[in-house]
């Protein structure tokens, strides 16, 4: 039984978070089971590459049914360059490869949005482990960094990313940006496909995506030792949508929950990314989209790396639930996504760096 189930008499649960909310979720075996999906689709998107936009709507066709019946899917054939990608897992080993007193010059506690390294154990998403079995490096929108051709405003003007200055790191930062690009230019032709399979125009979602809140997590999970730990705990993602690029390993270590309480594992594939829709985009379609649960349990005994891209709105964006979706006679908030975000990352950001007195830990911070 894994750290996040817990069992009575009659039932046995997993335990998650769900737009920032603890929750739990029965496991139905038998006669109880719910008709739900057992693995993830794959969706080829050569097609978001065509000139004819039938491509593009019978691409969006599948998409938004993965949307609507899992919250996840592959994205197969998705046109970023192999070598690319390959290179930025190099990055990756080589960074976390290096001293803990170089990678903690840039140690994420020292920026209020909570950017740069992430040591093992300082995240704690499932309250009932000894914290995150993982080390990570997060950066993310800065207008301060040349590389992102951001205007600098008063809101703006403020560094947010922490980058290394040892000559051993020097490499980090081009190395991340070169992902970054790859990433952002991918994920705004994904936005078309998304507001087509919403039934909406290509471009609707432009406006408020001019200037998008992202983030790439670098992340590094060790082989897991104690059955009782996790790379990181059961969650939902609370950007508008996340690319996963994993490395190749032989066991998986993604897991995603379905409807009947089980676990789904999420095998690495070759030319793929895994895209899962967040909490931004459920609450933009009303719920008709899952934002569905999913952890990381690293058990097959192989060093495991994973670069998400989160991307959202503006960070100024006003958003609401789209017109066509609206139930008749209810009542829909409108809501600031840097507002939103920031709620999440208060409630979501969880680390003990000061040991286990009580005194200062189980600190809410800020960052992603």
């Amino acid at each position: 039984m894994s750290a996040t189930e817990t069992q009575t008499e009659t039932a046995t649960w997993v335990h998650y978070h769900d737009g920032g909310i603890p929750g739990r979720r029965r496991v139905l075996t038998g006669t109880a089971a719910k008709d739900t999906f057992n693995a993830l689709p794959k969706i080829d998107f050569r097609r978001i590459y065509s000139d004819n936009l039938s491509d593009r709507k019978e691409l969006a066709k599948e998409v938004g049914a993965a949307c609507r019946d899992v919250g996840f899917f592959y994205a197969v054939n998705h046109g970023v360059d192999e070598g690319l990608l390959n290179d930025t897992f190099d990055a990756l080993k080589r960074y976390f490869a290096l001293p803990t007193d170089v990678k903690m010059e840039t140690h994420n506690q020292k920026t209020e949005k909570f950017r740069g390294y992430e040591a093992f154990l300082e995240g704690k998403l499932d309250p009932s482990t000894r914290g995150d079995l993982k080390e990570g490096f997060l950066m993310g929108e800065d207008a301060t960094d040349p590389e992102q051709h951001r205007p600098i405003t008063p809101s703006t003007s403020t560094a947010r990313n922490q980058w290394p200055t040892h000559p051993s790191a020097l490499f980090w930062r081009p190395a991340i940006y070169r992902y970054y690009n790859a990433m952002e230019a991918f994920s705004k032709r994904m936005l078309h496909i998304f507001a087509l399979a919403l039934d909406l125009p290509e471009t609707y979602f432009d406006a408020i995506t001019t200037h998008p809140m992202t983030n790439v997590r670098a992340v590094h999970y060790p082989p897991q030792e104690r059955q009782t730990d996790v790379g990181i705990g059961a969650h939902t993602d609370f950007c508008w949508f996340t690319l996963v690029c994993q490395s190749r390993t032989a066991y998986p270590a993604l897991e995603v929950l379905n409807a009947n309480g089980l676990w789904v594992p999420v095998h690495p594939e070759p030319n793929t990314f895994v895209v899962n829709i967040a909490d931004f985009l459920k609450l933009v379609t009303g719920g008709t989209w899952q934002s569905t649960v999913h952890r990381v349990r690293n058990t097959g005994g192989e060093q495991r790396y994973s670069m998400p891209f989160f991307f959202s709105p503006n960070e100024d964006a006003k958003v609401s639930v789209v017109q066509h979706l609206r139930k008749e006679g209810e009542k829909y908030d409108e809501f600031v996504v840097g507002e939103y975000f920031q709620k999440r990352l208060d409630i979501d950001r969880t680390t003990h760096l000061d040991g286990e007195d009580g005194k200062n830990g189980g600190i809410k911070r800020s960052g992603y």
